[in-house]
C-alpha cells in the first residue's frame, strides 16, 4: 500500500455545524406590539429574549431563554422544551431545540405535548377509549410512570417514530419536569429523553407562574 492509499484510508469527512435557525432582532418592525410588552415585562439579566417563528403558530413567538443554565452547562448545547398554546384554536404544543453558548438556536422542531392532570380526571381518561397508556420509566420521578396517550396523535402521525412531550410532576415532591417519548406506530417506546430546561407558557393547575426551569 502507497502512501496515497494510506492517507485515503484514514481520511475522515469534516462534521458539518449544526444547523442554525435565523432568529428575529428584537428591533424588528415585523414584531406585534404584543411580543414588544412581553420582552419589556421579561428581566434581561436572567432571561435573553429570543424570537423565532413557530409554524404551527404560524407566527413569531417569545422564547424566554434562561441565561445561567446555559452558561454553566458543560454541555455544548443544551436542549430546552418550550411549552406554549395557540389561543385562537386552544392548541397546546412544543418547540424543541438546542441552545449553544452564544444563544444561537439550533434545529427548533414543533411536537405533541401531553400535560398531567388531576387525579380524579385520570381515571375518567383510563375508561375512555380515545386514550393509550404507555408505560415507561422517568429518571426524574425515579420510577415506572403510566402516560396517557391520545391514540389520535400516533394515528394521524406520519413518522416512524413519534416524538411526545409529556409534563408532570413527581409523586414524591413538587419537582415539575417533562419525558419526551418517541412512539412507534404501535404505541411501542422506541426511545425517551429528559430536557435540560423546560419552559412553561401556560397555566396548569398545580402551576402557579409562567415560566418554569428544571
Amino acid at each position: 500500500m502507497d502512501k496515497e492509499d494510506e492517507e485515503e484510508d484514514f481520511y475522515a469527512p469534516v462534521v458539518p455545524p449544526p444547523r442554525i435557525t435565523r432568529t428575529i432582532p428584537l428591533d424588528s418592525e415585523e414584531l406585534s406590539q404584543d411580543i414588544l410588552k412581553k420582552i419589556e415585562k421579561i428581566d434581561t439579566e436572567n432571561v435573553k429574549p429570543i424570537i423565532i417563528k413557530c409554524e404551527r403558530c404560524d407566527k413569531y413567538v417569545l422564547l424566554p431563554i434562561p441565561i445561567k443554565p446555559v452558561l454553566e452547562s458543560e454541555k455544548r448545547e443544551v436542549l430546552i422544551n418550550y411549552v406554549h398554546e395557540n389561543k385562537k384554536n386552544d392548541d397546546k404544543h412544543c418547540l424543541l431545540f438546542e441552545v449553544d453558548h452564544d444563544f444561537n438556536i439550533i434545529l427548533p422542531k414543533t411536537i405533541e405535548v401531553i400535560i398531567s392532570t388531576k387525579k380524579e380526571e385520570n381515571d375518567e381518561a383510563k375508561k375512555s377509549s380515545d386514550i393509550r397508556y404507555v408505560l415507561i420509566n422517568c429518571e426524574k420521578c425515579n420510577e415506572n410512570i403510566h402516560v396517557p396517550v391520545p391514540k389520535k396523535i400516533i394515528e394521524d402521525s406520519k413518522l416512524t417514530k413519534t416524538p411526545i412531550t409529556y409534563v408532570h410532576k413527581s409523586l414524591s415532591n413538587d419537582d415539575i419536569h417533562c419525558v419526551i417519548l418517541y412512539l412507534d406506530c404501535n404505541f411501542g417506546d422506541r426511545d425517551t429523553r429528559f430536557p435540560d430546561v423546560l419552559i412553561l407558557y401556560l397555566f396548569p393547575y398545580w402551576l402557579k407562574k409562567k415560566f418554569y426551569f428544571t
